[in-house]
């Protein structure tokens, strides 16, 4: 049996520098005195994976590694918090650096942040001691400061026998652009599309455009045409407007329908309803779902996904929670029809946001 705590110094610096989160970094240093001791324990480079390393990995030492970073692409996490006494249910919360304070963001300061978005969480606690709870890692995002884009992407592909990282990001403009070492392309054969949203799928890149068609990105970063419209009646529709969401390993597409004029531009319109529609990716297909069954769609500004609504404390089963713009946090009941009412958070009483507020905080 191999003795983990005689790899070489040269491994663990290849599994250190892919650390993200302080969680993962105790677990890390957790594991024996020589894992501790080869990764120091001042928290702060860690964080952020800067874009110079999704290129390729440097030769170089840890000092001269973090020197070198100039441009951070900045990972948050999504956990399911539970009392290790009561497994149960639990709650949803959401860490990583903070990249809208305007902060130094070499500081590498972890802190919880606003499930549905970027912000730090407010709460009057310094600290958060978790050592009577169990928190398992249910979704990762991504973002870069001050970039412009409102999806971020982590693209591994295969060249040969090698594995190379890449970053996708979606402009607010509905643009795609990959960073090419040195700076960001537009993909090629986009041509004049606007889209709303890219997504790592199985492995598999696809992006999704305004009017609601999947296109299929290649390993050479070209973009084609890979689904027909979601529905015959396409609605108007702006970059973000329409969202993918991963569900029990099937690819599910959210079209938020807002309260604005077709052709009239309205940033942060009100959302009046979702029609949801499950994608077949063999046969190209899209198919309207009525149900969600037991799950919950969580739509965030960096990323979507869904979870089973009866692991969380107040979780509404068939539903779909997100935000309008910098509003407080919302509720969608998907058999409630479209245009009917959506429960807001200010309706605290119906505990359905309960989910989002641990008891520990």
């Amino acid at each position: 049996m191999a003795d983990w705590s005689e790899l070489q110094e040269e491994l663990l610096f290849l599994i250190a520098v892919r650390l993200f989160s302080v969680v993962e970094l105790k677990r890390f240093r957790s594991i024996c005195k020589s894992w501790r001791s080869s990764v120091p324990g001042n928290y702060a480079h860690f964080p952020n994976s800067p874009l110079f390393y999704v290129n390729q990995l440097p030769e170089i030492s840890l000092s001269q590694w973090f020197s070198l970073v100039k441009i951070y692409l900045s990972r948050a996490a999504f956990f399911h918090v539970t009392l290790s006494s009561s497994p149960s249910q639990g709650w949803l919360i959401k860490s990583g650096a903070d990249i809208n304070s305007g902060a130094d963001i070499n500081s590498g300061k972890l802190r919880l942040l606003e499930p549905l978005c970027r912000r730090p969480m407010t709460h009057s606690l310094t600290s958060v001691d978790l050592s009577g709870f169990t928190m398992s890692e249910i979704q990762e995002s991504f973002a870069i400061r001050k970039r412009g884009f409102i999806r971020v992407v982590l693209v591994k592909l295969k060249k040969g026998e090698a594995h190379h990282n890449r970053i996708l990001g979606l402009s607010r403009f509905g643009e795609i652009k990959h960073w090419n070492r040195n700076k960001w392309r537009v993909l090629r054969k986009m041509a004049d599309h606007k889209f709303s949203d890219i997504i790592v799928h199985k492995g598999l890149m696809y992006a999704l455009d305004t009017r609601g068609v999947v296109w299929w990105i290649n390993s050479r970063l070209e973009i084609c045409m890979y689904g027909p419209p979601v529905d015959d009646d396409i609605t108007y529709s702006l970059p973000g407007d329409k969202s993918f969401v991963e569900c029990c390993g099937e690819l599910y597409i959210v079209d938020r329908l807002c309260n604005r004029k077709a052709g009239v531009y309205i940033p942060n319109a009100e959302t009046v309803g979702f029609r949801v529609y499950k994608f077949d990716e063999e046969l190209g297909q899209m198919m309207e779902v009525k149900s969600l069954g037991d799950k919950a769609f969580v739509l965030a500004t960096d990323t979507g996904f869904s979870v089973l609504a009866h692991e969380y404390y107040g979780c509404l089963q068939n539903s779909i929670y997100f935000k309008d713009g910098e509003k407080e946090l919302n509720v969608f009941k998907l058999d409630n029809g479209i245009g009917s009412s959506i429960t807001t958070m200010s309706q605290f009483s119906q505990s359905c946001f309960q989910m989002f507020f641990p008891s520990f905080l």
